[in-house]
């Protein structure tokens, strides 16, 4: 049954009869957690505040776009507090335009490492960036999209049965709870070409990877036709996999000031078509041997629409 028929048989039940009883748990569940397209699905911002805003700009801002955003708002570049607050602020006002999924970076142990810990000691407090992370605690950890796309920052799990195994997934509110189970491979999990299932995670020293294997079986036993994640910063800004049942989306351009990479976000049309806006690196003359700079530039002008120095 699609969302659309469930939400007026719903919307009916409640109208005539003044009550929810008749539908199951699942079936709310839905309700609770279905985005339906149109969106546009954004990977890892990480704090690059003004390639969010270009972005914004590109795509159009909620709520005449809805935005999914993958997780991973902060850490590792300067504006990790504004980049959140927007997002928050956005989510107030068009809490049903704006869906906010975790990272692992939206974790204590991470965060406390990886910059956003230093970043509010130097621009709020101490005291703040532990009230952030109570509310990372209670961002969701995955979504589907009308249960044909399922969504989520690091990868699939081994656990994951059915639907069911999702709906009643408790959000981790402790470091050992994100270290465990389903919520650590959703948060952590990396795909791989090779045709495995699943194995431990050695490049990340935890979670898994999982191949094509275990991708078309979650697929099958779901019924759904792709998977959406984010985590890894691909050069091209998005990267499908072979076979088009997994897609990887990157959001932040020329990470970190000097990865290079180009970054993409996804639109999911209401026919589930999909396309991508991709933004080209903006070059950085003081990261960029003198002898290289003319090349790389010319480069970077003929393949982007807008090139920037």
């Amino acid at each position: 049954e699609n969302v659309q028929t469930l939400v007026d048989r719903i919307i009916r039940r409640i109208k005539v009869h003044r009550t929810c009883e008749g539908f199951t748990d699942a079936q709310m569940y839905q309700v609770l957690d279905e985005i339906e397209p149109p969106v546009v699905i954004f990977g890892d911002t990480h704090g690059q505040l003004n390639d969010l805003l270009r972005f914004a700009d590109i795509v159009g801002e909620p709520p005449g776009t809805q935005w999914l955003l993958l997780g991973d708002y902060i850490d590792r570049c300067k504006k990790g507090l504004e980049v959140i607050m927007l997002l928050l602020c956005f989510k107030i006002k068009y809490p049903s335009r704006v869906h906010l999924l975790r990272g692992n970076h939206e974790c204590q142990k991470t965060n406390r490492i990886y910059g956003f810990y230093t970043e509010m000691k130097t621009k709020r407090t101490v005291a703040m960036w532990v009230r952030f992370n109570k509310l990372f605690n209670e961002i969701p950890l995955c979504a589907a999209v009308s249960r044909r796309m399922l969504c989520m920052h690091g990868g699939i799990s081994q656990h994951i049965k059915d639907w069911k195994s999702l709906a009643e997934l408790k959000k981790p509110h402790t470091i050992q709870e994100c270290d465990d189970g389903i919520a650590l491979d959703l948060l952590w999990a990396d795909p791989t070409n090779d045709c495995c299932e699943f194995r431990f995670n050695a490049n990340r020293c935890t979670s898994v990877i999982f191949g094509d294997t275990a991708i078309k079986d979650l697929c099958k036993r779901l019924g759904i036709s792709m998977i959406v994640r984010a985590h890894e910063a691909v050069q091209e800004g998005h990267q499908m996999m072979p076979g088009g049942r997994l897609c990887t989306l990157f959001s932040a351009p020329n990470y970190c000031g000097n990865d290079g990479n180009s970054a993409s976000v996804m639109h999911v049309s209401p026919t589930f078509k999909i396309s991508f806006t991709t933004l080209k690196p903006r070059l950085n003359a003081d990261n960029v041997a003198p002898g290289l700079l003319a090349k790389l530039k010319s480069e970077t002008e003929a393949r982007s629409p807008n090139p920037q120095p």
